[in-house]
């Protein structure tokens, strides 16, 4: 047995994925509990997900303790509705706890279902994973990724190149 429960989902949280996956929830927040991936927390939908989105989400984050949210949108893909899902570790949060949260993330996405999720969103601040950062992370998402010492100069060189002709 290793230093870190092993995480595996209950039961219960296999059941509440189901309907989760069917639209019935737009909100699931899993916590760890006795060594288990547990629902502490789940909300149906009311408005849209962008209305809906401050309102659930921000209320459940809590100073000191990791946790994750599941966030439905209103998009669907081949596999059904999107999801964002949100991994909460706040900086004053113990260690251990930071720890326990990272080690458990790859199995609740397996449980879960990865083609479900559309986004992976981390947080330490509320600033994160409100709806104005999660905006913020799929601009920078879709920006091209920064040059490369290599090819800055190499963008430079070609900028500064003197066409000549035969």
């Amino acid at each position: 047995r290793g230093r870190y429960p092993c995480g595996s989902a209950s039961g219960n949280l296999k059941d509440t994925f189901v309907g989760a996956r069917n639209g019935r929830y737009r909100l699931l927040k899993i916590v760890i509990e006795n060594e288990q991936l547990v629902v502490g927390s789940s909300r149906q939908p009311v408005g849209s997900w962008e209305k809906d989105y401050d309102y659930f989400v921000l209320p459940l984050l809590e100073d000191k303790q990791p946790c994750y949210i599941l966030y439905r949108l209103d998009s669907q893909n081949a596999q059904g509705y999107e999801w964002i899902f949100i991994a909460w570790s706040p900086d004053h949060s113990p260690v251990r706890q930071k720890m326990l949260y990272a080690a458990t993330r790859a199995t609740l996405k397996k449980e879960f279902g990865g083609g479900h999720i559309k986004d992976e969103v981390f947080g330490t601040v509320q600033d994160d994973v409100s709806l104005n950062g999660y905006k913020k992370y799929l601009i920078s998402q879709s920006s091209p990724a920064p040059l490369t010492a290599a090819e800055e100069e190499l963008r430079q060189i070609k900028i500064n190149e003197v066409p000549t002709w035969p």
